[in-house]
């Protein structure tokens, strides 16, 4: 029985951990605009022309990073 209720708690976290990851996609998609955005199992991958230059002026995205660890 206890390994029943550990085994839905890990799939309830997981499920919860991919919603946030999707949410996380959602903000960055709306922000970098014609950045290709994707998710990898439970990371955020951001690719496309100019990503790092803009990273670099824009202290939204510099800063996005700090709330993900």
């Amino acid at each position: 029985m206890f390994s029943d209720l550990l085994r839905r708690g890990e799939q309830l976290a997981n499920e919860r951990l991919h919603a946030k990851v999707e949410d996380v996609a959602a903000q960055l998609r709306s922000i970098l605009g014609r950045a290709a955005v994707s998710i990898d199992d439970t990371r955020v991958v951001i690719s496309g022309r100019g990503v790092v230059k803009r990273w670099l002026t824009d202290p939204a995205l510099r800063f996005i990073g700090w709330g993900l660890k």
